[in-house]
């Protein structure tokens, strides 16, 4: 009787299919009519935005993944065009986005399909989702409240999108497109720091200029090189080339990946960013280890080498790269109204004020926080004297969630993140070939993102986007072997 019905509903699903297959012409032709009607009404240019838009939009309806190809560019480079939105802005991410998802949910809901990737992350999403609402009720600022909790809405919808809405090839397309939007980011920012262009501020050694790209600032173009750079070595490693016409598309990836790799790898360290700096340099170890995790009795050997000459190589680090990378911890626990301020530690003394003002945020409502989003809102009532002006998050990412959020919201964080990791980290480990290296390159990703939100906070200009895309690539299910 079950294999019956079974049977029955496997055909009245494919009638659906059928029937959906069959509406698309009449659907095309339907919107040729009503498009015609508007071009002879319309001004041109006008009608030339129309024309464009329902291109765009047909193209979408029967490829969504377009939209995610879309999506790599403008989340590097949406900021050259966007629109002012009420308390908040509208960019060529979000519309892409929300056209790109509405495209896959209509074919979703037309066949039925159900969603069967990592179904213990999207729980684990979920709960931080529950968690963040439950604070929407201790919010001051509800707007700003409501836009921080749909970027991790966004996040769970992106993560589902690619991980069950791609196919390989489709992948591979997106990660193409993802490295070629960061070398033409990386540069742009290597145009900068060669041509020294920017703000006065940026100047470095006297005849650079701090990379910055079209993020405007240092530290969050760094933050996207390093979490953009790890699809660059994690197929550089993983994927070799391949001998043949079959190896073709292959070589061509892998050299891309290459290339791209040593652009964003020169863009990160020409940011000057000490956060960038030691995620990079944490992420790509990890993946290493990983890979070449037989060789771990020599990885060890040379750690243990390497801490008894360690202090002998100090000395080889230049003095101002050094330097920028301790400074951050020389204030830490101290008073910071009795610091004289000077050009030299204001970056860092405003930094560690923000931390200050975060931990007076978690003591006062330890378990739920101030509420999401609320740490700009409420920083004036527990900012350190000096330190008035709000920089709108805490520079410390675990810092500003227990602010904003208490032990309930940093709980479900790190577990959110610890299941990622270890999804990725066995997908590493049991996989070959093209899958290896998505997975080597996600590892790479979260090392990177652990180590820079130490310093940062890294969920800004859309780079929560690109977080979802990388992780949802990781292989799952069954073992693939590459030879």
């Amino acid at each position: 009787m079950s294999a019956v019905a079974l049977e029955s509903g496997h055909g009245v699903r494919s009638l659906r299919i059928r029937a959906w297959e069959r509406a698309q012409p009449l659907a095309l032709a339907v919107s040729v009519v009503i498009l015609g009607f508007l071009l002879a009404v319309l001004p041109l240019k006008w009608a030339l935005l129309l024309v464009l838009g329902a291109f765009f939009s047909a193209v979408l309806f029967f490829r969504p993944a377009f939209g995610l190809y879309g999506l790599a560019f403008t989340i590097p480079f949406g900021s050259l065009w966007r629109i002012p939105l009420g308390p908040g802005i509208m960019g060529p991410s979000e519309l892409l986005l929300g056209a790109a998802l509405a495209s896959w949910l209509i074919r979703v809901m037309v066949r039925r399909e159900t969603l069967t990737i990592g179904r213990t992350e999207i729980i684990a999403v979920a709960i931080l989702l529950y968690v963040f609402a439950v604070s929407l009720l201790r919010a001051e600022n509800t707007i700003a409240a409501v836009v921080e909790w749909l970027k991790w809405a966004e996040f769970l919808a992106l993560y589902l999108f690619v991980g069950q809405g791609l196919s390989d090839a489709e992948k591979r397309l997106l990660v193409a497109a993802l490295l070629i939007a960061g070398a033409g980011q990386a540069l742009l920012g290597i145009y900068q720091f060669l041509r020294q262009v920017g703000p006065s501020e940026f100047v470095l050694l006297g005849r650079y200029m701090r990379a910055s790209g079209t993020f405007e600032q240092p530290n969050p173009f760094g933050a996207y090189m390093g979490l953009v750079l790890p699809l660059g070595y994690g197929i550089g490693i993983a994927y070799l080339p391949k001998r043949g016409k079959d190896g073709l598309a292959r070589n061509g990836l892998w050299l891309l990946a290459c290339a791209a790799g040593a652009l964003l790898m020169l863009g990160l360290i020409m940011s000057w960013s000490r956060g960038a700096l030691l995620g990079m340099t944490v992420g790509l170890g990890i993946v290493l280890v990983v890979r070449y995790r037989r060789y771990w009795p020599l990885a060890i050997v040379s750690a243990l080498v390497l801490l008894m000459v360690g202090p002998q190589l100090v000395s080889l680090v230049p003095g101002d790269l050094l330097e920028r990378l301790l400074d951050v911890t020389r204030y830490a626990g101290k008073d910071l109204t009795a610091i004289e301020i000077t050009d030299a530690n204001f970056a860092v003394i405003e930094r560690t004020a923000h931390w200050q003002a975060a931990w007076r945020m978690f003591e006062s409502n330890p378990w739920l926080g101030v509420g999401i989003g609320q740490y700009p809102v409420r920083y004036a009532e527990f900012a350190v004297p000096r330190w008035e002006h709000a920089l709108g998050h805490a520079h410390n990412i675990y810092l500003n969630v227990l602010a904003e959020n208490g032990l309930a919201g940093l709980t479900a964080y790190s577990l959110m993140m610890g299941l990622f990791a270890w999804r990725t980290l066995r997908a590493s480990w049991v996989e070959s070939g093209w899958r290896q290296a998505l997975a080597l390159a996600a590892l790479g990703m979260l090392g990177h993102l652990c180590v820079h939100s130490l310093v940062d906070n890294l969920y800004v200009h859309q780079m929560y986007l690109l977080m979802a895309m990388m992780l949802a690539l990781v292989p799952r299910g069954i073992v693939h072997r590459e030879g």
